[in-house]
């Protein structure tokens, strides 16, 4: 099991007992890795002057000592807990139904029963008029007007209306 090079200093800098600023004061009496860890530093100064971990790649390789895996949670426990008989269950009321909503969800289901692509020029502008009229409605609930929908709106009615009239046309 590999460790990542942080996990290693903080476990041995936890059951040496120091802090890392601690640990670093030593680092200028050791000049190799081999010489700090002989002496039992974690840190030493490199030629340059630089502080760095004494630490072998093969240190990081090894299990560490002291730190035991997580624990993986149980999935369902083993004893279900018991509700007091003295505790109702709350049960929440159920929503008022908002007939746009139901509308909306009447032509979404619509159109998933249909094959994608498939939808009339009728119903995408059905659609497009219950899109502009959510908009118009989430507007007012945030306290402001969405004047680009509001206009729409009126366009997209005529538009139903003048190809429901051309359907009745083409039936006759």
């Amino acid at each position: 099991m590999a460790v990542t090079l942080r996990k290693y200093l903080n476990n041995q800098l936890k059951t040496k007992g120091l802090t890392a600023a601690e640990a670093k004061k030593n680092a200028g009496k050791y000049k190799s890795i081999a010489a700090a860890k002989k002496a039992g530093s974690l840190y030493y100064t490199n030629k340059d002057g630089k502080v760095m971990a004494a630490v072998y790649a093969d240190d990081l390789k090894k299990p560490l000592q002291g730190i035991k895996p997580k624990k993986k949670p149980l999935t369902s426990s083993p004893r279900p807990k018991l509700r007091p008989s003295s505790v109702k269950r709350v049960t929440k009321a159920p929503k008022k139904k908002d007939k746009e909503a139901e509308a909306i969800a009447q032509m979404t289901i619509v159109q998933i029963s249909k094959s994608p692509g498939m939808m009339t020029r009728l119903e995408q502008l059905q659609v497009e008029l219950a899109n502009l009229e959510n908009r118009v409605a989430k507007a007012k609930k945030a306290g402001t007007l969405d004047r680009r929908a509001t206009v729409q709106i009126p366009v997209v009615k005529r538009k139903i209306k003048n190809l429901k009239e051309k359907m009745k046309g083409a039936n006759k």
